[in-house]
């Protein structure tokens, strides 16, 4: 739904739950607006994927667990049929389960929790909020996805036969003419020293860095732009979560399981890898620091009242030090940080990205330094994810030091 539309018109809801208590309340809730309409309520998946095609709702409300056809399975197929902006309710799965994170990369934009409408929350205060949720997801693009058939996101090739690989001991960049070698090791042609050509362990120099900021409506954004990365570019990723410590724990351990890209919770003291993504919550300040020719991370702590600008201070703490060897990125969120960073980047030379404000379920974040750097609004997360392999793989080939 456009914004012109969504001014004028009332929002369309398809109730998905074989609740009827559920169905009742919502029905309660949502009857009373003018801006939304209930066009109709199935009691499990089959029949809700028979109703959408013949309603075209904006928003659908779906239950995780249903009989005949649950929530997942039905989602699955609604992306791939008719991809429409989709709210899960749930009485089992938390933000930061593996369960959450399953239905975000299938295609779901948010979640509410089904225990909220009967425990200990105020009912206008939850009404509200579900409200709010509505009208974000009606105001979201969403795009076909098919679990079978990933779509493969476009990469620099490298010259067809030939091979780059650096030394980790003297930094000398070694060209292998004829590509791939029969053995997992070669040795320097300055110092002698032994390169591995293992895939876990080629290009570990981190040559290029990019830095993302999230807010927590991010997740989703994230769970398609960072699997499609491949660790063959070089360079390494830092990503900022302006959520709590647990929930991005999670979040790390499940996008580490899913990517080829090693993921890692950052901490104080790590030093700089290509080949890595390491992600912080925005409850930490974290500075990149140069430490015996490389460059690591700084960490401390922050309490939620404590600094607003985390995102912002990190991407200037990068450009400081990498000038034009680094690009930041924002996706969805409801905050403005990241404008300050984004300046100081540009400034230093460097290249900014933003998600297209139509795949964000929160456009904050993104709406502000898209008007005051005219940067491009049409990226979606596959374009995204293409523009930063881009970067790394122009830059593969130096090797900086602190």
């Amino acid at each position: 739904m456009s914004m012109t539309d969504f001014l004028k018109n009332p929002v369309k809801i398809l109730i998905v739950d074989d609740s009827w208590v559920l169905r009742r309340v919502l029905r309660g809730t949502l009857s009373q607006r003018d801006d939304v309409h209930i066009v109709g309520e199935a009691t499990n998946g089959i029949e809700a994927l028979e109703m959408i095609l013949k309603l075209q709702p904006d928003v659908i409300l779906l239950d995780m667990e249903m009989p005949v056809m649950d929530g997942m399975t039905t989602l699955q197929h609604l992306m791939i049929q008719t991809p429409t902006p989709t709210i899960m309710l749930s009485s089992l799965s938390k933000r930061g389960t593996a369960r959450c994170f399953d239905a975000l990369k299938y295609g779901a934009v948010d979640f509410v929790s089904k225990n909220s409408f009967f425990q200990g929350m105020d009912g206008a205060a939850h009404s509200k909020l579900v409200l709010e949720k509505i009208f974000d997801a009606a105001q979201t693009s969403v795009q076909s996805i098919d679990p079978m058939h990933q779509t493969v996101h476009p990469v620099i090739a490298a010259r067809k036969g030939e091979k780059v690989v650096f030394c980790e001991d003297c930094g000398t960049r070694q060209i292998i003419k004829n590509w791939p070698l029969s053995k997992d090791t070669l040795k320097c042609s300055k110092c002698g020293d032994d390169i591995s050509l293992l895939i876990d362990k080629r290009y570990r120099r981190m040559n290029f860095i990019t830095v993302i900021g999230a807010g927590e409506s991010g997740y989703a954004n994230l769970l398609k732009i960072i699997p499609a990365l491949n660790p063959d570019m070089g360079g390494a990723i830092c990503v900022m979560i302006l959520d709590d410590r647990e929930r991005v724990e999670s979040f790390v351990q499940y996008l580490d399981a899913i990517c080829d890209f090693e993921v890692v919770a950052g901490q104080n003291g790590t030093t700089i890898e290509g080949g890595c993504c390491y992600i912080f919550s925005g409850l930490e300040r974290v500075l990149l620091s140069p430490y015996s020719g490389h460059y690591s991370f700084q960490v401390k702590p922050v309490d939620k009242s404590g600094d607003s600008e985390t995102i912002d201070k990190l991407m200037i703490s990068a450009a400081a030090l990498l000038k034009g060897r680094m690009a930041g990125v924002l996706l969805s969120g409801s905050d403005s940080n990241g404008i300050k960073g984004v300046e100081a980047i540009l400034g230093e030379g460097g290249s900014c990205f933003i998600l297209t404000p139509e795949h964000c379920l929160h456009k904050t974040m993104t709406s502000g330094p898209y008007v005051r750097f005219n940067l491009q609004g049409d990226l979606d997360e596959i374009k995204l994810s293409a523009e930063i392999q881009k970067c790394h793989y122009e830059n593969k080939e130096n090797v900086i030091t602190a």
